[in-house]
């Protein structure tokens, strides 16, 4: 059992093992990556809890996008290459010269490939992959017990990439149309996995091959397992389309109790998510959550969850299970074509939980929410030009001030065009949301969102999308005051125009100053307290008062 992952065991001292750390995702798309579009992988791994070791063998089907006769393939330095084949289309197999350095494979091929040729390339690998000493901040396995000293093991590599365990095109901007997953796994544990179950098989030897069909397009990073004893818990969920889906939460079993008791909130979460932003993406897979040995991670269609069946401490809901599964829409199916755009995934996922707690529970609580995430450094755009890594990118800022940016957009467009302007983000056309083959699934880009905000509303919007997410500082009001009136302008960097409206409170009346070329005046009466932002719609920074009345 196991004989090929315990010969690359032997063969890759720790020594070696030790120095690599996470990996940045994502970046400048080489020649030798970019000249090829995956369209499809069947992945083999056989999982070895004893030897924390793993053997794996992954079929890559993808077409030209140019003529090409070597290409690049990310995978781990940590593992041993068994051998690189193509694939024909008469399944024939022949052996391909590698070069296997600093994480990169290189892959030659033996002829010159014509733009739009097809192509599938067989690799079989096995090693030690990395062990995540801080998931899921820091890349690789989890390795741990349950409480009855059953195996229960998964991975996270979303900083990293899935080149932490399996051979693929380590970027966003290039999803596979479908995936095939097959762990080899003991026979004493299950192993849920994303998409749909096709089968197990009994492999009499001590373990079992779970196999798992995705039909959609998938991150890298989102392609996942568990390993555990899990028991299943289902709900009977309608869909906003009518249709009905497997609704599925997999636990431990000394944890089934609490969680059986704890997840119905989790319908509500569906419901709401589906009112606000459309259907659920993933009908014709299914919606699961999965306990797991780590907080959490938005793995498509099988969400990880660590947070112990419980609500957040200072608010009515489960937090962390509501932003993971946000993801299903912010992050799965709309996906940032380049780790540039991060922030359409955590600003907008994070921005769903304190539009989830108005809908279930009021508006004021969902201020309360907004206020305790008001935390942010303004040292980098949130969504900065150029290619970029997801290490380059990843900091807080992402989170919340791309939910308070959203917040503020609210507050500019109001909210019959904003919630209109949320759901055509999702689905662009009413058209989409009835499609459930893959096709709903798209990369987005930050300029793709400004589009469609100018086109539902009929406003221009670019100077709202340039201050607040290609510049870090936030816009500044000052105010100066005369014998009557107080002058409102604002100040950006590289004094950008921002014609935000004010909204003030003078004599208990609320309403908005226009800002014509950053500057507006409001009628002030002798006495009268001048109250700027009292809703806390407005993201900016500290209010400077030229002169003090």
């Amino acid at each position: 059992m196991f004989k090929k992952i315990l010969f690359a065991v032997f063969i890759i001292s720790s020594t070696i093992f030790a120095q690599f750390g996470s990996q940045d995702s994502g970046g400048k798309l080489s020649p030798l990556q970019a000249c090829y579009d995956i369209k499809f992988y069947d992945i083999s791994i056989t999982i070895d809890p004893n030897e924390k070791a793993i053997a794996g063998t992954v079929l890559m089907k993808a077409v030209t996008t140019t003529k090409v006769s070597k290409i690049l393939v990310d995978l781990d330095q940590s593992y041993q290459i068994n051998d690189v084949e193509m694939v024909s289309l008469d399944n024939k197999e022949s052996a391909l010269k590698y070069d296997h350095t600093d994480g990169k494979l290189l892959i030659n091929f033996p002829v010159i490939m014509k733009k739009g040729e097809q192509f599938t390339t067989k690799i079989s690998y096995a090693g030690l992959p990395r062990v995540a000493k801080r998931p899921p901040w820091d890349d690789g396995f989890i390795w741990q017990k349950t409480k009855s000293g059953k195996d229960w093991i998964t991975v996270t590599c979303q900083g990293g990439g899935a080149d932490i365990w399996w051979p693929c095109k380590d970027h966003p901007s290039d999803k596979p149309d479908s995936v095939f997953l097959h762990y080899t796994v003991p026979s004493d544990g299950d192993c849920i996995a994303n998409g749909k179950l096709r089968s197990v098989v009994d492999n009499k030897d001590g373990t079992k091959t779970w196999n798992w069909f995705v039909s959609t397009p998938i991150s890298n990073y989102c392609v996942t397992f568990y390993i555990g004893p899990y028991k299943e818990i289902d709900y009977d969920y309608t869909s906003v389309t009518g249709e009905k889906f497997p609704f599925q939460v997999f636990v431990l079993p000394e944890n089934y109790n609490k969680a059986k008791e704890h997840a119905p909130q989790f319908l509500t979460h569906m419901k709401v998510m589906e009112e606000l932003c459309g259907p659920y993406p993933f009908r014709g897979d299914k919606y699961s959550v999965v306990e797991a040995p780590h907080l959490g991670m938005e793995h498509q269609t099988a969400i990880a969850y660590g947070y112990g069946w419980k609500d957040h401490p200072q608010f009515p809901f489960d937090w962390l299970h509501q932003h993971e599964f946000s993801h299903e829409w912010w992050g799965n199916l709309v996906t940032c074509k380049d780790w540039s755009d991060f922030w359409i995934h955590e600003g907008i996922g994070t921005y769903m939980q304190p539009l989830y707690l108005e809908k279930v529970f009021g508006k004021e609580m969902y201020f309360k929410y907004m206020k305790s995430i008001k935390n942010f450094s303004n040292k980098t755009p949130v969504a900065p030009r150029g290619e970029k890594t997801s290490g380059e990118t990843y900091n807080l800022d992402i989170y919340y001030k791309g939910a308070w940016i959203v917040h503020t957009l609210r507050y500019y467009l109001g909210d019959e065009t904003f919630f209109k302007v949320l759901r055509r983000w999702a689905y662009p056309t009413e058209e989409m949301e009835k499609i459930k083959d893959g096709r709903q699934c798209r990369l987005a880009t930050t300029d793709e969102l400004l589009d469609i905000a100018q086109k539902i509303s009929g406003k221009k919007l670019d100077w709202f999308f340039e201050v607040y997410l290609r510049h870090a500082p936030l816009p500044k009001l000052n105010i100066k005051y005369d014998t009557d009136n107080a002058e409102l302008s604002w100040s950006t960097e590289n004094d950008l125009p921002f014609p935000l409206p004010v909204e003030v409170k003078i004599g208990g009346k609320t309403f908005r100053v226009e800002m014509i070329d950053n500057k507006g005046t409001v009628n002030l009466p002798q006495g009268a307290e001048l109250v700027v932002n009292p809703n806390e719609w407005i993201l900016m920074d500290k209010v400077n008062y030229v002169n003090q009345r």
